[in-house]
C-alpha cells in the first residue's frame, strides 16, 4: 500500500535523498494521518456518548489530539523545507524537531485531561452499555491504527525521520490502548465488572508516558545530544583510512535538522608530508562524506614532527603515566616552546566522560609527568570530553 501511494502521488518517490522528495513523504504521511485520526475521533465520540463510556470518549479525544499533532507535523515538514537565508545560514531543518516537541506537549495536556475524566468516573461509576456495533467500531479503530503504524514506520524509515517514527509508535500505542478499552467493555458485559473508570485512567497514564518519551526524543537533537558511539567510530575509521593521516581528534558534530549535519575534526599528519597532497586527499574525503552521508565536514591539519623530538619524548612519558589509570586516555596537540627564557608546555588530554578518575587527580598526574622532564615549566592542560569516540 505504501509503495503504491508513494509511486502515485510523489514525483521521483524512490529518490529519498532529495529534500523535495523527503518533504513530499512527510506531507503525504501527515495528511493521511490527519484524515484517519479525525474519522476515528468522530466514530468514537458518537459511540462513547451512545454507550455512556468515558473510556471510549477518552480514547476518541486521544485520536483528536493525534489529528492536531499531525497538523503540526505537517507544518513542521513544510517549514523545515524552507531554504537557508541570511538570518538562518544552516537552513530551517530544526522546525521538524520543534514540531515534534509541540506534539509531545499537546499529548501531555490531553493525557492530563483524560486522567481527570477517568478519576471522576471512578468516584462516580456508571456502567457502560455494550453492543456489538460499538465493539466493531473499536475493533475497526485498532485495525486502522495498526495500518497507520505500518505506514508511518515505512515512511519514517525511508526518509530517516524521527518524527514519523514517533508517529508510528504513537499509532501502535493507540492500538494497544483501544484494545484495553474493548477489553473493559467485554468485562462489563460478560462478567459484570465495572472497569471503565480504571481503564480510562490506564489509557491516560499510557498517553502521559508516551508524551514524556516523545519530549525526551525531541529535546535531545535540539539540545545537542552526543551522537551514538558507533556513528563517531565510523566517521573516525574513515578519516583514519585517508592516506597520510596519523590520528584524529576533537570531532564535533552539529545537527541542524534532518539532512543538515555539520562536523569538524582535527587530523594529525607528519610535518614531513606533502601538505598539498594531504589537502587534496582530505578535500576528496570531505566530498565523499557530503555525497554519501549528507555530512558537511571541515578538517584542521595538525602537523607533527616525527622522530626524537622534545614533544614526542614528553608525550611518551605522559602516556606512560596515565595509560595504567585508563587506557582510553589520549594526548594530542603536544607543544614544547621557549618563551622569555622559560619553557612552556601545552597539550590536550582526552578523558572519556565515564572515567573513574576525577579531573583534579588527572591534572596532578599529568603535571607531575611533565615536571619529570621540565621541573620549572609553565604547564597548560586542556581536558577534552565527548569530542571523540574511545579507541577500541
Amino acid at each position: 500500500m505504501f509503495r503504491f501511494l508513494a509511486s502515485r502521488f510523489i514525483k521521483d518517490w524512490d529518490k529519498t535523498d532529495r529534500p523535495q522528495v523527503r518533504v513530499a513523504y512527510g506531507q503525504m504521511a501527515s495528511v493521511l494521518a490527519i484524515v484517519s485520526n479525525a474519522a476515528l475521533f468522530l466514530f468514537k465520540l458518537l459511540t462513547g456518548l451512545a454507550a455512556g463510556s468515558v473510556a471510549i470518549v477518552a480514547d476518541g479525544v486521544n485520536n483528536l489530539s493525534d489529528a492536531a499533532s499531525n497538523i503540526i507535523t505537517l507544518l513542521g515538514f513544510r517549514l523545515a523545507a524552507r531554504p537557508a537565508d541570511a538570518e538562518h545560514p544552516y537552513g530551517h531543518g530544526r522546525y521538524e524537531y520543534l514540531a515534534g516537541l509541540t506534539v509531545a506537549v499537546l499529548i501531555l495536556a490531553a493525557g492530563l485531561e483524560l486522567l481527570k475524566s477517568g478519576v471522576e468516573r471512578i468516584l462516580h461509576p456508571q456502567t457502560p452499555v455494550f453492543s456489538w456495533a460499538m465493539a466493531g467500531v473499536l475493533a475497526g479503530s485498532i485495525l486502522v491504527k495498526l495500518w497507520m503504524m505500518a505506514f508511518n514506520a515505512d515512511a519514517g524509515k525511508r526518509i530517516a525521520s524521527g518524527t514519523l517514527a514517533a508517529t508510528a509508535a504513537d499509532s501502535r500505542n493507540d492500538a494497544i490502548a483501544t484494545g484495553v478499552v474493548l477489553l473493559g467493555m467485554g468485562a462489563a458485559r460478560f462478567t459484570g465488572l465495572d472497569l471503565d473508570g480504571w481503564l480510562g485512567v490506564g489509557v491516560a497514564l499510557f498517553v502521559l508516558w508516551s508524551g514524556y518519551g516523545l519530549i525526551r526524543g525531541t529535546l535531545d537533537p535540539l539540545l545537542g545530544r552526543m551522537p551514538a558511539p558507533e556513528v563517531i567510530g565510523a566517521i573516525r575509521a574513515r578519516i583514519m583510512a585517508c592516506p597520510g593521516v596519523l590520528d584524529t581528534h576533537d570531532l564535533l558534530l552539529h545537527d541542524y535538522g534532518p539532512g543538515r549535519r555539520y562536523a569538524s575534526a582535527h587530523v594529525v599528519v607528519s610535518a614531513d608530508e606533502d601538505i598539498m597532497a594531504l589537502h587534496r586527499s582530505l578535500i576528496a574525503l570531505a566530498d565523499e562524506f557530503l555525497e554519501k552521508d549528507g555530512l558537511h565536514i571541515l578538517f584542521q591539519l595538525d602537523p607533527v614532527a616525527q622522530g626524537d623530538t622534545p614533544e614526542n619524548r614528553l608525550q611518551t612519558c605522559v602516556m606512560g603515566r596515565i595509560a595504567p589509570l585508563d587506557r582510553r586516555f589520549t594526548i594530542h596537540d603536544m607543544d614544547v616552546s621557549q618563551e622569555g627564557g622559560r619553557t612552556r608546555v601545552r597539550f590536550d588530554c582526552f578523558a572519556p566522560p565515564d572515567t573513574d578518575i576525577p579531573e583534579a587527580a588527572l591534572r596532578r598526574v599529568l603535571e607531575d609527568a611533565v615536571r619529570e622532564q621540565y621541573p620549572e615549566a609553565e604547564v597548560a592542560i586542556t581536558i577534552d570530553r565527548d569530542y571523540m569516540a574511545p579507541r577500541s
